[in-house]
């Protein structure tokens, strides 16, 4: 079960849109910011940017024979790259005077993000993509593709 940890919105009120920016630490996240700022918001809409962080996968470090040291290091580290985050991108809310919150909500990034979008009702998913090959994509799955099928709403993949 995902948990999520959200701030109050910059203003309450009634909106317009919903809609969901997925984020996370990557150029292509900040431009599908910029490119929604730019050509699709309206001041009456409410935006969620979502980060889901990968967080260190204990299941995989197992066979690492990592010590509770090291997984502790590595959860701090985790913990300071996301908030590093959320100033970043609470920055760019104010910066294009965006009435929205950051929700970041632990879960594998594409179900955190589909299932972010269903809690919110939102109208719509704004997501970057990091542009995989075709071999990693195969071998990984690409969370953008996810998203694509299965939001309960339109998604606008941003390639830059």
């Amino acid at each position: 079960m995902a948990s999520v940890e959200e701030e109050a919105p910059q203003a309450a009120g009634a909106h317009k849109r919903t809609v969901v920016i997925a984020i996370d630490g990557s150029k292509q996240a900040e431009q599908a910011v910029d490119w929604y700022a730019k050509f699709l918001h309206k001041p009456d809409n409410l935006v969620y940017l979502v980060h889901a962080p990968e967080g260190p996968n204990v299941e995989m470090s197992k066979g690492m024979n990592l010590n509770e040291g090291e997984i502790q290091k590595m959860v701090q580290k985790e913990r300071k790259e996301t908030e590093k985050i959320r100033n970043k991108f609470e920055e760019k809310l104010k910066a294009h005077n965006m009435n929205g919150q950051i929700k970041t909500v632990y879960n594998k990034p594409g179900e955190a993000i589909v299932t972010a979008a269903l809690d919110v009702r939102a109208d719509m998913v704004v997501m970057g993509t990091r542009g995989m090959g075709t071999i990693r994509r195969t071998l990984l799955g690409s969370v953008s593709d996810y998203v694509v099928h299965h939001a309960h709403c339109p998604v606008i993949v941003c390639r830059q």
